[in-house]
This record gives C-alpha cells, sequence and structure tokens, in this order.
C-alpha cells in the first residue's frame, strides 16, 4: 500500500517539488544567519517565556520537568536546523525518529488547513468576478489569483509530505531497531564524555554552553571522536540528499 502512495506522489511531482523546497530552503537559513540574523535571540527568547509560562501554571514537580526536557529539546532542535540548515520536516534524522513523523503530520495536518482556506477564498474570488464591477472586480481577480497559486503550492506541500511518510512506514521498524542499537554502541564507546555532557545539562536550567575546561583528558579524547563521527554521518547523509 505505502509502495502505491509513495508512486501516486512521485507521480503528482512530489520529487520536483521537493527540489524547489530545497532551494527555498537553503535562500531561508541564508538569510536567517546573515541578514535577519537578530531574530534568532528573540526565537529563543519565546521558546523560553513559554517554558516558563507552563512551568508557572503546574505545580507538579514531573510535568515541570517535562516542560524544561521539552523546552531543551526543542532549543537544541531550532540551533540544529540552524547549523545543518535543514528544516526538521523535510528532513530524516536518526536521532528523532519518532519525532519526525509526527512532524510529518503536523505539517500535513496545516497544509490541509491552507487547501480549505484556499478553496473558500477562490470561490468567494469567483462571486466577486460575477456580481461585482471596478474595484471590487479587481480584488476577485487578485484574490483568486493569489489562493490558486496557495492551493497549488498547500496541495504540493501535502503531496511532499505524504511522499515522505509512505517511504518512512516502510523501514520505520528497522530504523527504530537500528537506532536503539546506534545508541547502545555510541553510550557505551563515549560513556566518559556523555556523562560530563549530561552532568552539565542537568546542572543547568538552561541550554548550557559546553565547558570543555571542566572535562578530563579522557572525556575530551572521547568528545572530539564522537564529535568527528556525528560530521562524518552528517556528510554522508547530505551526499545522499
Amino acid at each position: 500500500m505505502n509502495i502505491k502512495k509513495e508512486e501516486l506522489a512521485k507521480k503528482l511531482g512530489a520529487k520536483k517539488f521537493q527540489k524547489l523546497v530545497y532551494k527555498v530552503e537553503s535562500i531561508k537559513y541564508s538569510l536567517l544567519k546573515n541578514q535577519l540574523s537578530f531574530l534568532l535571540p528573540l526565537v529563543e527568547k519565546s521558546m523560553k517565556k513559554r517554558r516558563n509560562n507552563l512551568i508557572n501554571n503546574t505545580n507538579d514537580p514531573i510535568k515541570q520537568d517535562l516542560i524544561d526536557n521539552d523546552y531543551k529539546r526543542n532549543l537544541i532542535l531550532f540551533r540544529k536546523e540552524l547549523n545543518q540548515e535543514k528544516n526538521r520536516n523535510y528532513h530524516f534524522d536518526v536521532d528523532y525518529s519518532k519525532n519526525f513523523k509526527d512532524y510529518l503530520l503536523w505539517n500535513k495536518k496545516v497544509h490541509l488547513k491552507g487547501i480549505a482556506k484556499n478553496v473558500i477564498l477562490i470561490v468567494l474570488s469567483l462571486s466577486l468576478l460575477v456580481i461585482s464591477q471596478g474595484l471590487l472586480f479587481n480584488v476577485g481577480v487578485v484574490l483568486g489569483i493569489i489562493n490558486s497559486l496557495g492551493l497549488v503550492i498547500n496541495f504540493e506541500c501535502v503531496n511532499l509530505q505524504n511522499y515522505h511518510l509512505s517511504r518512512y512506514e516502510k523501514v520505520e521498524d528497522k530504523l527504530e531497531e537500528r537506532k536503539k542499537e546506534t545508541l547502545l554502541q555510541k553510550n557505551k564507546k563515549y560513556s566518559n564524555a556523555i556523562n560530563a555532557i549530561n552532568k552539565q545539562i542537568e546542572q543547568s536550567n538552561e541550554l548550557p554552553k559546553l565547558d570543555v575546561r571542566s572535562m578530563q583528558i579522557e572525556e575530551l579524547k572521547e568528545l572530539k571522536q564522537l564529535l568527528l563521527e556525528v560530521n562524518s554521518s552528517n556528510k554522508k547523509l547530505e551526499r545522499r540528499r
């Protein structure tokens, strides 16, 4: 069934639209990291404010810890997106495989709502073209053109997410098993570095900058090797893209 969905999505232009998405994505991150870099601290400040509001609205320490962990995880993902210049909705990340499917479904839902909105506004624009003249007629023309383009974009976004979902669901179980095995291997191989990093994170209310001065020589060696391994994996994924 997933193979049929994947083939249908291809015929409807998923792979071609994906190339366009990557080009737009590249431009977006270039602007964010250069001309619009002043927005980045504001985004992180907004995330922190939301975290604080949610924590203040509950007296349950378990919920507060969950909220705090979710904030730190999303902050890591946000910074990771900027560093790798890859939107989490369009690029698979083995470290967040379960979240990847959730992001796809969420993004698909957003664009389905967009399609519904486009259809309503197109009907409204057609009504204006039929019953009006002058300025309102021109408004109907502009409204119709904008929402027709929006309808095509939203449709292709939904189609692209269907394409990604069908591909992911084919190998979902295998990926989860591979993820567990990889995680166990890394925890065993780099246990000293990982424990040192986790200790710094747990001791801070914020997401700390890594203080390598407090780490032992063996921990630093493992950290260096871990970073080299992650960098190598990222390059392999980039070549597959």
